[in-house]
């Protein structure tokens, strides 16, 4: 079973959100102390089925979204509130591009806190252990599905490509279903293949997803499944 990342895919025809207080707030990502608060970014008035407010570590949804969650059984997560404040800078704030207003009319908004965690299987997965000055242990991951930017010197400019996963490499992780987090990689949120099907035969908007990994051929039997 297939190991796949949710990600921001950068569609301008839909809103951007900015959280308040930035991201990696204290506490997170094993609690939340207080709700999701966002601002607004100009560009664009419509609300996508998701919105990224940190960088694919946070992500907001519609109430179809989490419907669709709730009836096919999906675990690992919760739909918590999110508050939404005027944008603090003068300059956006007189912006004449397309921009969400308040009081909010468009879709309920619910945060995808996710509750479920795994862990990596260290011997398969291509992990590298980097030690920053203040002792705390981080993970580089490669041979992972990833954007890569490079200058393109017959159309001179920078062009994005994106790089397949490479076999038999990336983040492998302990059987597991639904949406959920990696202990070691804990910044991003990662689904199972059932879990992107769902979200792709919806249609949902502003949504992609990166190919990590695989979930080790575990029995999953005490695992409930994602109902069609």
């Amino acid at each position: 079973m297939k190991l796949w990342r949710f990600t921001e895919p950068f569609d301008h025809r839909f809103a951007r959100a900015s959280r308040v207080g930035g991201t990696w707030q204290e506490g997170e990502y094993k609690e939340r102390r207080r709700p999701l608060v966002i601002e607004w970014e100009p560009e664009s008035d419509t609300v996508g089925d998701f919105t990224w407010p940190g960088f694919d570590t946070d992500t907001v949804v519609t109430d179809s979204v989490g419907k669709a969650l709730a009836d096919a059984r999906v675990e690992g997560y919760e739909l918590r509130p999110v508050q939404m404040q005027e944008n603090s800078e003068p300059a956006k704030r007189r912006s004449k591009k397309p921009m969400i207003k308040l009081p909010y009319s468009g879709p309920k908004l619910w945060d995808l806190w996710v509750t479920a965690w795994t862990r990596l299987d260290r011997d398969r997965s291509s992990v590298t252990e980097e030690r920053r000055e203040d002792g705390k242990v981080t993970y580089k991951v490669s041979g992972v599905q990833h954007v890569e930017t490079s200058w393109d010197q017959q159309c001179m400019e920078l062009v994005k490509r994106m790089q397949p996963r490479i076999p038999e490499e990336g983040v492998f992780v302990q059987p597991v279903r639904g949406i959920f987090r990696v202990e070691e990689l804990p910044a991003w949120i990662y689904c199972t293949d059932d879990v992107k099907r769902l979200v792709e035969e919806h249609n949902f908007t502003n949504v992609s997803f990166l190919e990590m990994g695989d979930v080790l051929d575990e029995p999953l039997d005490d695992l409930p499944p994602i109902v069609p």
